[in-house]
Formats: structure tokens, sequence, C-alpha cells
């Protein structure tokens, strides 16, 4: 008997042992489940679906508008004359620099030129006065962008009206004078290495318009090089000056960085060369021909004194007078007392002889064409004949 209930004691252990762990996390109700009755099933939880967020809304970028205030954001930055990276460059400026962006266009911002870089305006287009300051003498000037360590100069960087006023820095190479950029001036630099400082204010972009020429700017200046060239060419040969042209050129040849261009230009310079030696040696044919012309001038006056000279001769010749003319007064020896008051002169004004006379009352026939007879005496110092009047005669009144 004994051992029957120890057996069953352990079977219940086993069983008790088996049951669900649910049954025995329940709430305790006083009461247990009957033995071998399945347990209950626990009560539902009720479920609440999870709230949906809205998604964050981040700020727009924006861009403010010019101009405005930046700083330089990168090591080191060109500053170029124009917005493509074949303009040359003006200088570099380095990280946090100030800088002042009067706009944009296709990647590039338009500064305003900063401290280092200055303009190159022609003397002769400038009345430069007593100060520092200039006026726009021609009808338009063009200002050149330039700097310390710019080793190009081609680029317009403004262009200024008659009657404009500039700052001068002082003269520069050649025929240009240095300038303080104009208010219309700008340089150039790639967006992405300035940011913007200053206000906050976002407002609409305002671009500037600016228009990348269609072809490398020396390119252009060899074509319009070209067409002056060839203007020149057809001038007729005295009129053609290349200097101008020649000078384009040169300076071509100097700031190209292409081999092709580079060689282009000292071609038709060397073509100029050649038409410059044409045009001296048909001036200096033609010089031949004026001086033809004058030596044979010459020799058709010499040959008409000759004349007149064989003229006199004959009248001195004459056997009814020593000599023939119109008698004048010796203007050199008026109001001098000396016996040669008179001369005989031809048509030309030319002296025949001279005259004295104490038969004749000489004054009496000026201006009258006149035969003289007397004595012929050579007068050496004067180098003419003495005529000591004792016949005259009126041939003509």
């Amino acid at each position: 008997m004994r051992r029957t209930r120890l057996v069953f004691g352990c079977c219940l252990s086993i069983v008790l042992a088996g049951l669900p762990l649910a049954a025995s996390a329940q709430p305790s109700t006083g009461d247990l489940p009957a033995f071998g009755a399945p347990a209950a099933a626990p009560p539902a939880v009720p479920t609440t679906p999870a709230p949906t967020l809205p998604a964050p809304t981040l700020p727009a970028p924006t861009t403010p508008t010019h101009p405005y205030t930046g700083y330089i954001s990168a090591d080191l930055v060109n500053v170029r004359c124009g917005p493509a990276l074949y303009y040359y460059p003006l200088l570099m400026m380095g990280k946090n620099a100030p800088v002042t962006v009067e706009g944009e266009k296709d990647g590039w911002l338009a500064l305003r030129p900063p401290e280092g870089i200055y303009g190159l305006v022609r003397k002769s287009d400038l009345t430069i006065g007593t100060g520092a300051t200039a006026t726009v003498s021609a009808p338009s000037a063009r200002v050149y962008a330039s700097s310390a360590t710019a080793t190009r100069r081609w680029c317009v960087m403004a262009t200024l009206k008659q009657d404009d006023t500039v700052q001068v820095l002082g003269p520069a190479e050649g025929e240009f004078v240095k300038i303080a950029p104009p208010e219309s001036a700008r340089v150039y630099v790639v967006n992405q290495y300035v940011a913007a400082t200053g206000s906050t204010t976002q407002r609409r972009t305002v671009p500037i318009d600016i228009e990348p020429p269609k072809s490398e700017p020396l390119v252009e200046a060899f074509k319009e090089a070209k067409r002056d060239l060839r203007a020149e060419l057809a001038k007729d040969v005295p009129d053609r000056d290349f200097d101008a042209v020649a000078a384009a050129f040169s300076q071509i040849a100097e700031k190209a960085e292409k081999a092709y261009l580079k060689n282009a230009a000292k071609q038709q310079l060397a073509y100029i060369a050649r038409r410059a030696e044409e045009k001296a040696d048909y001036v200096r044919v033609a010089s031949l021909a004026d001086q033809l012309d004058e030596r044979l001038a010459d020799i058709k006056t010499r040959w008409a004194e000759k004349q007149a000279d064989a003229q006199r001769d004959k009248n001195l010749l004459k056997p009814d007078f020593l000599a023939t003319g119109f008698l004048a007064r010796m203007e050199s020896l008026e109001g001098v007392d000396y016996p040669i008051k008179f001369k005989l002169v031809d048509q030309n004004n030319r002296p025949l002889v001279v005259l004295k006379s104490s038969a004749y009352d000489l004054g009496k026939y000026l201006g009258k064409i006149v035969g003289v007879g007397g004595t012929k005496t050579y007068l050496k110092e004067w180098q003419i004949y003495l005529v000591t009047v004792d016949d005259l005669k009126v041939i003509e009144e």
C-alpha cells in the first residue's frame, strides 16, 4: 500500500511539471483548472496603428542676389580676365580673401576687380590733366585688363565713352597708361571657389549677361589684321601705310601661345616687309622722274638765260648804238653822291650796261627804250660795262 502511494505521487509530479507555462502566468482567481482539462486561452491584446509622421521639409538651396560680398573658399584660385579657361590669369587669390560678386553665368562669377588689377588705355585716347585724372578724348576708348603678374594684355575689361573721367595710376609700357578699373570693369572666377557672406536674405538670382566669345580673341585679332592688310593693299602703292597692321601682327606673334597662330603672324610680317620694300622702290623710281623734270626745267632756264645774254650782246654790238634797252634808275645808289645813277635793262629787268652822262639829263628818259652811244668802259669791280653817253635816241616811248 505504501509502495502504491509513492508511485502515484511520482506520476502526479511528472504530470504537473508538463503543464503549459501560460497557465502558471495567468492571474490567480483562487481556483486551479481541473486536472486534465485544457488551459484557457489568454485574452487578446488590442492593437492601435502607429501614427504616420510627415517627412521633414528641408529649405531649398538659394543664392543671394547680386551684388553680394563673399570670400575665396579654396586655397588658391586664378582670377581671369574673362569667363573661360583660355582667358589669361591676372592674379591669384588665397583662401578667405574678400570679393564682391556682381553677377554670374555658365559656372563663372563676375567680380569687381580686386586690388592689384588695373586697366591699360592708349595715351592717344586721353587728355591727361595736371592731377591724377584724365578725360577720354576719343569717341570711345578700350580698357585692357592687366596686373603686375599678367603676361598678356589683349582682353578688354571695359569700354569708355568720350568725356568719361578716369583715375591715372601712372605710365605703362609703350603707348599705354595705367588707370584704376572703371565702375563697369569685371574679372572672373569659377563659382565653386567662392562662398557668400553677409546677409542671409534669400532672393532670386539676377545673372549678368556674359557672352563668351565664339573663338579665341587672338584668332579674331588675326582676322581683323588680315582685313586691314587687304585694305592697305587695295590702295595705290604710294598711299599704302603698313605701320599699324604690322604692329597688330607683331602683338599677335608676341602674345600667341599656340604655335600655328604665332607662325601665321610671323609669316604675315615677312609678307608685309616685302610689300614695304616694293613701296620704297616704287617711291624711289617715281622720285627719279621728278628729279628729271626738275633737271629739265633747270636746263630750260639756263638756255633762256643764254639766249637773253646773246640778245644783249647783239644789242651791245649794234652799229648804231653801243647799247639799247629800258632806261632805269640805279636803286642801290639813290641818295648817294655818285656819278653813275642810271642803267639800261632788258625786258626781264636784267642790267645791260650802266650809264653816266654830262651831255644828257638821263632822268628825263626813265622807262623809255633808248639807244645810247659814247665811250664804253668795263667796270671790273661791278663786272659790267659803263657807257659815258654822248649820243642818245629814244626808240620807243
